[in-house]
């Protein structure tokens, strides 16, 4: 069983038409099973081989990320003009240079979060060709209508209202226009 703390991961790989099941934070341990639950399944078992070669050789695995402390400060150096571009969104913006990486930074993750479940959904469905009984001609539509917060966009952009933060205290969409 996979100690807790660890995270495990599992998507479908189309090319191989197998789960592919990993624990990125154990670094090389990566397997494969027809099913979700044969994947997990390998995955635990190389954790505990892992587990035990190093209790043979003396040595100890990494630390579950989720179970370290974190102070919350990251050091980065970015380049001349990266720094200049975020320091003049900040001031364009009103806040803090932190308080713009931090909120950049968050939502760069959760963007990228939002794409790898892309990804996942685009390799379990490529080679179907149908979703829930519809062909699927219109792809981005159907991907779209699979993730509420994407619904909404979508639907604000048809609206007109665009999709980011509107600051001037109008709200996009049709009750915000005004005649």
């Amino acid at each position: 069983m996979i100690p807790d703390g660890y995270r495990l991961q599992v998507i479908y790989d189309s090319n191989k038409e197998k789960f592919v099941a990993s624990v990125p934070e154990l670094g090389d341990i990566k397997v494969s099973g027809t099913t979700r639950t044969e994947a997990l399944a390998a995955a635990e078992a190389e954790v505990e081989k892992a587990f035990r070669q190093a209790a043979e050789n003396g040595s100890e695995l990494p630390k579950p990320i989720d179970q370290a402390e974190f102070s919350g400060q990251v050091n980065l150096e970015v380049s001349p003009s990266l720094h200049r571009e975020l320091t003049f969104l900040a001031k364009r913006d009103g806040v803090e240079l932190n308080q713009l990486c931090s909120e950049l930074l968050s939502a760069g993750v959760s963007i990228r979060t939002v794409a790898q479940q892309q990804s996942n959904r685009d390799n379990r469905g490529r080679d179907r060709g149908t979703r829930h009984g519809r062909r699927r001609n219109n792809k981005k539509y159907f991907d779209i209508m699979d993730d509420k917060a994407s619904f909404i966009e979508y639907v604000r952009n048809l609206d007109g209202g665009g999709g980011g933060s509107n600051r001037g205290g109008q709200r996009g969409g049709r009750g915000g226009r005004k005649k």
